[in-house]
């Protein structure tokens, strides 16, 4: 066998190898992406006790969110980075569940603008469903700390960023979480989704679908 076949043949089975080794990898990554392979539960992120009020000015606590598939998300009106495709991404999401059991609650970490009718007219801008979607407003002490205690992460003031708002005045950037959670009937956090990436809202859409299925 000459040199030049030799090599032809190396080439070949060179080739035919790193096909198969990312043929394994995009099937370990699908494999990754399965409702359930990952199981967020363990963490033990939960919605702790809160009582605040909504875009209607309704008193609502932990117990509006129980026994029901929620989609949550931790934001405030006057944000300019990632709160306006947050809430986008969900609003495409509760399109999408539109004739489920499935809900959607934004709670506010800047209670001193957002006002229950700052809140509700935040969410007529995406032409939400309020009976569908809950927008809570009323303390950031308790905001906060449903962050920190209940989800582990953090929430703070930005000191070396501050926003100009359209009265001309300014507050602190607030540093928060950029994903959205999936909550389950019993308060527990079971899915963690990013809001930078579209193709979230259509695993948002398959794993819940599967938990209420009990797949």
């Amino acid at each position: 066998m000459n040199k030049s076949v030799r090599v032809l043949i190396f080439i070949c089975v060179l080739g035919l190898a790193c096909s198969a080794g990312a043929m394994i990898m995009v099937l370990l990554n699908q494999r990754q992406q399965q409702p359930g392979e990952l199981s967020v539960r363990d963490y033990g992120l939960k919605i702790i006790p809160f009582q605040l009020v909504d875009q209607d000015g309704n008193a609502a606590d932990e117990s509006s969110l129980r026994g029901q598939w929620t989609v949550v998300n931790f934001m405030f009106t006057n944000c300019v980075g990632i709160c306006p495709v947050m809430t986008a991404r969900i609003s495409d999401a509760a399109e999408l569940l539109q004739g489920t059991p499935v809900r959607f609650a934004s709670f506010s970490l800047d209670s001193k603008r957002d006002t229950p009718e700052r809140m509700r007219e935040f969410a007529e801008a995406y032409r939400v469903d309020h009976d569908r979607w809950a927008f809570y407003t009323g303390d950031d002490t308790q905001t906060r700390k449903m962050v920190s205690d209940g989800l582990k992460l953090i929430v703070d003031d930005e000191n070396t960023n501050e926003l100009t708002l359209e009265d001309g005045s300014t507050m602190k950037n607030i540093l928060h979480p950029t994903r959205f959670f999936l909550v389950n009937p019993d308060l527990e956090v079971v899915g963690l989704y990013s809001s930078g990436d579209p193709s979230e809202v259509d695993r948002l859409v398959r794993e819940v679908t599967a938990f209420m299925s009990g797949e």
